[in-house]
């Protein structure tokens, strides 16, 4: 028992509350809220003020800086001018209730008028109520916490943080109001509240109508209350790419304060008298943009693969032709080596000779190794010789002979046979064995001792850097 007594007064501390009842009055009533609206309002803490009616002429909650000094507060636009702040939309739908609640808190223009929270401006403002015939109303206020939403969510929608989180399609701070899509719309009824989400468009949106018709639309992130806005005579309904734009970016802008997801409207509110038919439907080309997209991205990917793998494919058969001109190009070099200068044995190389070997040339002038009698050699017709392997690779830097610098080329090869039978070790063997075996090693000094002109024209064709090696 003591416990639940002191949750009572714990609870009675926390949400303090006063109702005043207003019996057949008219014109302006002044609501007294001093003796519970403290002077320092904490900041977990929010004054909610309701009026509440049942039948009869609507009267509307106000709450102004100082006390308005007319009668004339019945519609937005004069409200705006006494910079006064009321539930327009509940009024203006003539719902029972409407509800205004105070903070500490500094908000954003755009979330006051969304949520009616504003912010206390100073501790004398007036608050009460206006109506124009004799009325029957109540008026409450109560200090509660800043986490409980004024009013009870509607049409299934959540309390977080003390605002209303609405589902789809539901508008006003208690998601009171319900709209129809305009997307599954063939046509428009009197005096009926349309939205169009801009989660299901893209960038332009277009409606021609039957009939022009009066009506009103915005973008509910910039003016929440569904009455207010400029009245339009128009068969078009149409939003550009900056409209859609803009749209969004008020609306990220509200979600980015309130922390609660917050979907992009725009509302048409339908003022005629009789139904429009929706001639054309911008939907119909965005459907076909959307199936011309699901063809087009993935036709994209496969011939994007297609041309990757054709790129890979040419690349790889490019470059085994480049390998393949490598290999015949070495092939051919090899060839031609072996068929004018082919590989002996060393103990071979020294019996063509036949004469003794000098030091110089009883090892490879190229590896600078020993000749043994079982290695593979090659002699140039110059009887200089080196080991096949170091040779060939020799010859595929520069075709001249490293001791001597004879030229090598297949050209001048080929000029030392004048017998296609025969190879030059070949010739220089016959003529061994013949018993021809003097050879003249002539100099480039002594090269002007030569008279004979087949001797000289001999020299100048092998074109001899160091020395010449003629075979006679």
């Amino acid at each position: 028992m003591p416990i639940l007594i002191l949750i009572c007064l714990l609870d009675a501390c926390l949400s303090q509350k006063k109702d005043q009842q207003y019996f057949e009055v008219t014109g302006l009533q002044n609501f007294d809220i001093k003796d519970i609206f403290p002077q320092n309002v904490s900041d977990k803490q929010k004054l909610t003020l309701t009026l509440t009616y049942k039948d009869g002429e609507v009267p509307i909650l106000i709450i102004c800086e100082d006390q308005p000094k007319n009668n004339t507060l019945t519609n937005y636009e004069t409200i705006q001018d006494y910079n006064c702040m009321s539930d327009i939309n509940a009024y203006e739908q003539k719902f029972q209730i409407q509800s205004i609640s105070l903070t500490k808190n500094v908000k954003s223009q755009a979330f006051q008028k969304h949520f009616n929270i504003y912010q206390i401006e100073n501790q004398n403002m007036f608050v009460g109520a206006y109506s124009k015939s004799q009325q029957k109303y109540l008026m409450s206020a109560i200090l509660q916490s800043l986490y409980n939403c004024g009013k009870d969510c509607k049409n299934g929608g959540s309390c977080f943080y003390g605002i209303c989180e609405c589902l789809e399609g539901t508008f006003g701070d208690d998601c009171s109001i319900a709209a129809i899509d305009i997307n599954d719309q063939v046509k428009l009824s009197p005096d009926k509240l349309y939205y169009l989400s801009l989660s299901s468009i893209g960038t332009t949106f277009q409606r021609i109508l039957s009939n022009q018709i009066p009506l009103k639309q915005k973008y509910y992130a910039e003016k929440p209350y569904i009455e207010e806005g400029s009245l339009l005579i128009t068969n078009l309904l149409q939003l550009n790419y900056d409209q859609i734009y803009n749209c969004r970016n008020l609306t990220k802008a509200l979600q980015d304060e309130i922390k609660i997801k917050q979907d992009a409207y725009f509302t048409f509110k339908i003022y005629s008298q009789y139904d429009v038919n929706i001639l054309i439907n911008n939907n119909q080309d965005n459907g076909l943009q959307s199936i011309m997209m699901m063809i087009f991205i993935p036709l994209s990917v496969i011939f994007f693969l297609l041309f990757a793998c054709c790129c890979v494919k040419f690349y790889k058969k490019k470059l085994e032709l480049i390998q393949n001109e490598k290999k015949v190009e070495k092939d051919a070099e090899t060839s031609i080596l072996n068929l004018y200068l082919p590989t002996l044995k060393y103990s071979q190389a020294k019996e063509i000779i036949q004469e003794e070997i000098s030091e110089q040339e009883s090892y490879c002038s190229i590896c600078l190794e020993i000749f043994t009698l079982e290695n593979d050699v090659k002699m140039a017709y110059c009887k200089h010789i080196y080991h096949s392997q170091c040779l060939q690779l020799w010859m595929k830097k520069i075709k001249i002979c490293p001791l001597c610098r004879a030229p090598l080329d297949e050209k001048t090869l080929s000029s030392m046979i004048p017998l296609k039978s025969q190879t030059l070790i070949e010739q220089i063997s016959s003529k061994s064995q013949l018993g021809n075996n003097k050879q003249t090693i002539i100099s480039l000094n002594s090269l002007s001792r030569l008279n004979g002109p087949n001797t000289q024209n001999a020299f100048q064709h092998l074109n001899y850097q160091r020395s010449l090696v003629l075979v006679e």
